[in-house]
């Protein structure tokens, strides 16, 4: 739903990171060493590109392999994200789902779900040590394109309700990665209101119903279905009767009688009244902003 939001020059610190990690079954060999030794002529890519390559680049990479690793132990042994010894696994260095998750932590602004903008994914202090909220989803199937598991553009700051509960595998995300720079969701799909009310009022939420709509194309039909979140918007429809309530109690000759009032513009009125995170580029540091910019559009108060 949200363009990410990544701190500038993040790549070189990310690579390093990630390429000079060792293990003891890389017998003194750094990740980056023990790659070119013995995966690259496979992989047919520089690890910097697998790494850190922007998400078009990415894109690349998975239609030169397609699926042909996605059964492939040994390629899951080097790019082992989350998995742990088994019987059956013995991976070739130790998850490093913590280290990127820490990573994320430094580099990219978590506040709310880039997914959804529903919930808060923010990190938080418990005795002295940062925690955080977030999970980090594999906008291409790691289960898929193990290469891509630890792909920095290949990782979505989410919430668990998005990352384990409604995200559907089977539609891929090729097209609408809030990772890629071309991601342009926020301006090309806002929230509608649609009246049910044949007296055309608004005043309990049965009055009327919120679907996201796509300005002249479809491109993002198969996000919002895979995220469901037109039913999960459904619950937050308390927030659009508030709105409505505030336009009503606050008509644009209110709104000039407190700007005379209190010497501020009307514009910093709108703000006190209804959020000061309402531009795009804030969007993502509140819960149910776009929902609430996208409702005062149509209330023409923004």
């Amino acid at each position: 739903m949200l363009k990410i939001k990544y701190s500038s020059n993040l790549e070189d610190s990310y690579y390093k990171s990630i390429a000079t990690s060792k293990a003891d079954k890389f017998k003194g060999l750094t990740f980056e060493e023990y790659y070119d030794k013995h995966y690259k002529r496979i992989l047919q890519s520089d690890l910097k590109d697998i790494l850190c390559g922007d998400f078009e680049k990415l894109l690349e990479i998975k239609t030169q392999h397609g699926t042909k690793f996605k059964d492939d132990k040994k390629t899951k042994r080097l790019f082992n994200y989350d998995k742990q010894s088994t019987n059956n696994f013995e991976p070739l260095i130790s998850k490093l789902q913590p280290k990127i998750s820490k990573f994320f932590e430094q580099y990219v602004e978590v506040h709310t779900c880039y997914y959804c903008n529903i919930e808060f994914i923010n990190t938080f202090k418990k005795h002295n040590e940062t925690k955080n909220a977030f999970t980090l989803d594999h906008v291409l199937e790691k289960v898929t394109y193990p290469f891509l598991a630890l792909s920095l553009y290949n990782l979505a700051p989410s919430c668990y309700t998005c990352n384990s509960k409604v995200k559907d595998s089977k539609i891929e995300f090729d097209k609408f990665s809030p990772t890629n720079q071309n991601f342009d969701f926020t301006e090309k799909v806002k929230f509608k209101i649609f009246l049910q009310n044949p007296n055309l009022q608004i005043d309990k939420e049965n009055d009327f119903f919120v679907k996201l709509i796509e300005n002249f194309s479809n491109q993002y039909d198969a996000y919002i279905e895979s995220l469901n979140l037109d039913d999960r918007y459904e619950y937050h429809k308390y927030k659009v009767i508030e709105l409505i309530k505030k336009r009503r109690d606050y008509p644009d000759s209110r709104l000039k009688e407190l700007s005379i009032l209190t010497g501020k513009t009307e514009e910093e009125i709108k703000q006190d009244l209804f959020g000061v995170y309402l531009d795009n580029k804030n969007l993502h540091k509140r819960p149910l902003s776009k929902l609430t910019k996208d409702i005062l559009e149509q209330l023409e108060i923004i």
